[in-house]
């Protein structure tokens, strides 16, 4: 059985490889112990903790799962070398589901029935987050940290799953009310034709009719594919003063080029953090600096190179150390903020560890201060705990908040 530091080691070389392009959706398993089954604390020893994450670490959203699970494993193995929690060192049990749901779902069965994890970790994605949800109401296992905002794991009332970031709601409202306040109210969609892209439909089309307004032209495209040619053209023929645009990185960014070529080179273009900030700047590097501009993306954490947070400074200095030559990101200290948010949690918890202790830890974390300005808010009834939405555009090369 592998031990804590070697998996670390493991862990980092895989994940590195798949920043390469690795193409499996396995990974090293751990074998099931021979204690006896307690669903409510398998994955808990005297000795270690062991989370699961079923993420993206290969295909068109890899830098997504990758970098969130390296921003959590630098935190990880910082709490590691200080001795743990509760005397328990944290083991991180990785597999890579591809951003696609029929894998989610053999994988996310995987860790819990074979890997036996105590708890669910830093998922990526609204379709696999929606075909993980009703394994995790079985099973009764806390699921925290989802990359994703969609409404669905806030309302109705999920008991297992602990959303840190702030909504999709939220951040198309930021959108919205940005192009309203310089009276761009033409507004139209693209999105990625599954729940994930309908989910921000649905939030912007809520954020607009606050203002009495409808989106002026929507077009959709496969996930995982580029959009058409007649997407790109619905969109450019209606003229709109800003584009709200669902999808990956690759996609969106060949769609701002398509529409700008076919002559949309006056609108702003929007996107939710989804989107990997870092990973659609390298993308847009690839074309004429102008295509670039008025590309505005929302984040849910703060500027990663604002070291005037306490919390950015932590994430700084572990990234670096555990990572030398990683570029610090917005979703890497997304994953770091997650880490450390499931720990104090699992402290709070104690040395008597369940997982409905857990949840009732988790649901007493409000007014926990995470050092990055942000309030956490969360009860037995409201499993979200950030609101606070940031908007960031280009600035040489890279997404830097500026309200």
């Amino acid at each position: 059985m592998l031990r804590t530091g070697s998996l670390f080691l493991v862990l980092v070389t895989f994940l590195t490889a798949c920043l390469a392009g690795c193409s499996g959706a396995s990974t090293e398993r751990l074998p099931a112990g021979s204690r006896a089954f307690d669903p409510s604390r398998q994955g808990v020893t005297d000795d270690e903790i062991v989370i699961g994450s079923a993420a993206a670490l290969s295909g068109h959203a890899s830098f997504l799962g990758t970098q969130l699970n390296k921003g959590a494993l630098a935190y990880f193995q910082e709490v590691n070398r200080q001795g743990g929690v509760h005397n328990r060192q944290i083991r991180l049990v990785l597999a890579d589901d591809m951003y696609e749901p029929v894998h989610t779902v053999r994988e996310t069965q995987k860790l819990l029935v074979e890997d036996e994890v105590f708890v669910l970790f830093n998922y990526v994605g609204t379709p696999t987050a929606e075909a993980a949800v009703p394994l995790v109401n079985e099973a009764k296992v806390p699921l925290v940290g989802v990359f994703t905002g969609a409404e669905f794991l806030r309302n109705p009332h999920q008991p297992y799953i602990f959303n840190v970031r702030a909504s999709y709601n939220q951040e198309t409202a930021a959108m919205v009310d940005a192009c309203m306040a310089q009276g761009k109210d033409n507004i139209a969609v693209i999105y990625q034709d599954d729940s994930f892209g309908i989910s921000v439909l649905s939030g912007t089309t809520l954020a607009l009719r606050k203002y009495n307004r409808e989106p002026v032209a929507l077009a959709s495209f496969p996930r995982g594919e580029t959009p058409s040619r007649q997407a790109v053209r619905t969109i450019v023929e209606a003229n709109p003063d800003a584009v709200v645009m669902v999808g990956t990185y690759s996609a969106l960014a060949r769609f701002v080029l398509m529409a700008k070529e076919a002559g949309l080179t006056g609108a702003e273009f929007y996107t939710v953090s989804f989107v990997g900030s870092e990973a659609l700047a390298a993308e847009l590097a690839e074309y004429p600096p102008e295509i670039g501009e008025n590309v505005i993306v929302t984040q849910v954490v703060p500027d990663p190179l604002d070291d005037g947070l306490p919390v950015v400074r932590e994430f700084q200095e572990a990234f670096s150390k555990h990572f030398p030559g990683e570029e610090l990101n917005y979703v890497a200290l997304e994953g770091y903020i997650n880490a450390k948010i499931l720990v104090e949690a699992l402290r709070r918890a104690g040395a008597d560890l369940d997982r409905e202790k857990l949840v009732e830890a988790l649901e007493s974390m409000s007014g926990y201060d995470v050092g990055a300005g942000l309030d956490i808010t969360v009860n037995d009834g409201h499993h979200q705990m950030f609101n606070q939405v940031f908007l960031s555009r280009l600035r040489d090369g890279k997404f830097r908040t500026y309200r």
